[in-house]
């Protein structure tokens, strides 16, 4: 029972860093202006490129809970009209939700570990270096679990990353607001596909000192767990 909570543990600690740099990433408005500006094709549908630092802008904003809608600037008037039709911007707020949850583990996941870690240390005074070897072996289990899944994703999404994207898509939306047309949306004519590819790659390249620290917990579990084995063998 005490494995699994320390493992339970670590799983919310990983998950909670890994939420937080996600949801900055996706609210990273220069890094979204960087993927519209190597991938987007809208000027057929009237949209130059050089009004994408605009449409990062406003989708940043909104997705970052600051605006109640993606808004730009009317190039012939100079006023913010809504960004795109009432089908993407529904499909937009589905997004929204899905960032508020990630913002939400962040604060929630990490206060919690804190708080229940903070509580055992202060509670089990006489099982304190017990207490860590068990919080880290809890850790690395974790991390090793989030390692081996992560690279079975990693390998599914480079075999057919269509199909991932497509899985993704049906496990996190409960509509179908998300098939967009990027003949006549420019939601989808701004993010194609090749472009969340690269997305997907720069987020992942902001969450390897996570990744890092995840191998090093490993390192440092295995290294306590022989070291206790040679004690008891003694």
């Amino acid at each position: 029972m005490k494995r699994i909570f320390y493992f339970l543990i670590g799983l919310i600690a990983w998950l909670s860093m890994l939420c937080s740099i996600a949801a900055t990433a996706v609210t990273n408005e220069s890094l979204m202006k960087q993927g519209f500006l190597h991938f987007s094709q809208t000027a057929h549908l009237g949209v130059a490129a050089s009004r994408y630092g605009d449409y990062a802008h406003g989708l940043c904003q909104y997705l970052d809970g600051k605006a109640d809608l993606t808004r730009v600037t009317d190039p012939e008037s100079g006023q913010p009209v809504p960004a795109f039709s009432d089908k993407e911007n529904a499909h937009l707020s589905d997004v929204r939700g899905i960032v508020g949850v990630l913002k939400a583990a962040r604060y929630v996941g990490g206060g919690l570990v804190i708080a229940a870690l903070a509580l055992l240390y202060f509670l089990q005074k006489q099982e304190r270096p017990r207490l860590l070897s068990d919080a880290v072996r809890g850790f690395s289990h974790a991390a090793l679990f989030l390692l081996l899944s992560a690279s079975a994703l990693a390998v599914w999404g480079i075999v057919n990353f269509d199909g991932l994207f497509v899985t993704f898509h049906k496990v996190a939306f409960a509509n179908d607001l998300w098939l967009l047309n990027p003949n006549t949306d420019v939601l989808l004519a701004l993010m194609p596909l090749p472009f969340f590819t690269w997305y997907v790659g720069e987020i992942l390249k902001s969450m390897l000192p996570v990744l890092l620290m995840m191998a090093l917990v490993i390192i440092a579990s295995a290294r306590i767990g022989k070291t206790q084995k040679e004690t008891e063998n003694q």
